[in-house]
Order: structure tokens, then sequence, then C-alpha cells
């Protein structure tokens, strides 16, 4: 299981950095559990945190610009227990989660994990996915410019088909939607196949419910945009200006 270490804040003094590095050197992380060398207070649950931004570069017209990143972030972060745990052994079972980050650092994550007594966090992340279509088929257009999504699924994704006719419009565009992010799969003119994988390897965040938000994790992470986890979501495909959406459900694995 990848560790990533999240202790930077822009706001912060050493201090929370401190305490997370602290812990993640006392901390053994086996596949299925988290170790200390003593018996630990935790509390687990689900931390959810959402971004927005405040202030950045951008380009569009008015009424439609988009920012490239973010310099200042609104972000709101909770931890929600669930129970208490005292034992030097803290279980990693699995759990849903929720990750959505766009290009500019926004969006929203939900993960499963711990909080110490101290504030910090201990959120884990384990692939296991059921992906649930409804339809396998997505058809968008109007006259002579239209496509046919065929959707497959698989173990940690799906496989998308597209056959595309145009006369007017310019391209085709896939977008898949979360809560509050969409992630742009496809662009094109032209039939062509693609794969869109969600994440594949487990991973433990150590960090800070004060620090966490979705632009540091999507530092961490070395990630531009992605949506992913489980729940509900949706493909959208846009040719010209007609859209439509199939909405589709992921959940664990084994369930």
């Amino acid at each position: 299981m990848q560790q990533l270490i999240v202790s930077l804040g822009r706001f912060f003094s050493g201090r929370l950095r401190k305490l997370v590095e602290g812990v993640a050197e006392q901390v053994e992380v086996l596949e299925n559990a988290l170790v200390f060398p003593e018996a630990v207070s935790a509390e687990y649950g689900v931390f959810k945190a959402g971004s927005s931004v405040l202030i950045g570069p951008r380009f569009g017209a008015r009424g439609s610009t988009y920012y490239t990143s973010g310099w200042l972030f609104n972000t709101i972060r909770k931890f929600h227990p669930k129970n208490t745990i005292t034992s030097a052994e803290l279980p990693l079972k699995p759990a849903s989660y929720r990750l959505e980050l766009d290009v500019p650092g926004s969006g929203v994550l939900e993960l499963p994990g711990y909080r110490l007594q101290n504030g910090v966090l201990l959120l884990y992340i384990t692939p296991s996915y059921r992906f649930m279509f409804f339809q396998d088929v997505l058809t968008a257009g109007w006259l002579e410019d239209y496509a046919q999504l065929s959707i497959t699924p698989l173990e940690t994704g799906f496989r998308g088909r597209l056959d595309i006719h145009l006369s007017e419009a310019e391209y085709v565009e896939v977008v898949i939607k979360g809560a509050k992010v969409e992630d742009q799969i496809f662009m094109g003119d032209k039939s062509e196949e693609f794969t869109y994988e969600f994440l594949k390897e487990p991973f433990l965040v150590i960090s800070h419910e004060k620090l966490l938000d979705p632009p540091k994790l999507q530092k961490a992470l070395n990630l531009v945009s992605i949506v992913s986890g489980h729940g509900k979501f949706k493909l959208c495909m846009r040719v010209g200006k007609a859209e439509e959406e199939m909405e589709f459900l992921v959940e664990l694995g084994g369930e």
C-alpha cells in the first residue's frame, strides 16, 4: 500500500507538520491493518472535504470562464466519526470512497479511515469495484450529426466504443460527471475506442484534519483530474448542441 504524507499548509505552523510526520514514523502499514508500537485511541469514520477556487488564472468569455489553476481556495473540512477503537492495530476494511478532482485543484473527497486524538488522519483507499450500467449504448446528435457510444464494464473502469458521423459539428465530447466535478474522457471527430479507469492502487493518506483538502491531495497523487469512487455517476455525450446522459452505479466489489 502506497503511503502519502500530506503535511504542508501555507497558513499553518510547523506544529501540525511535526504531528503528521511523527505518526508517519511510528505506524507500520500492512495490507489490511495499521500497526503502532503501543495502543492508540482513534475514531473510525469518513473525512469529507470540498474546495472551490476563489482566486486564480482563468480563460473564456464572460459567463463561461474556467480556472486553469487555483491560488486561493474556499475549503470546508469535517470528519464524521462512526465509532471509537483503542488498539495497537487499526484494521483497514474495504470501504466506499469518493474522489473528484478538477484541473485547478477544486473538488470533493470522501475518504474512510481514522482520526487520532491529536487530529492526525489516517485515511485509505482499497480499490474494489463493481460497475453497473443500466444501458450499454448511448446515442446523441441531430440530423446528420450523431454519435453512438457502446460501453463495456471492466474490473477497474470501463471501455467505450464511439461510432461518429459528423457533418456540421466539429467534434464529439464524452465526460464523466461526479457530484461536483466532470472529467473529460474523449474529444474527437473520428470513431475510436477509449478506456477510463478509476484508482487501481491502494494507498494510505497521513495528514491532519486542518490540513487535508482536494488540491493538496491532488498534488500528493500527482494527478491533473479524476472522478473515481463509489456511488452514482453519469456519462455525458455532446454532439454539437445535442447532449445526452446516462447514469451508472459503482458498488464495492464482492457485494
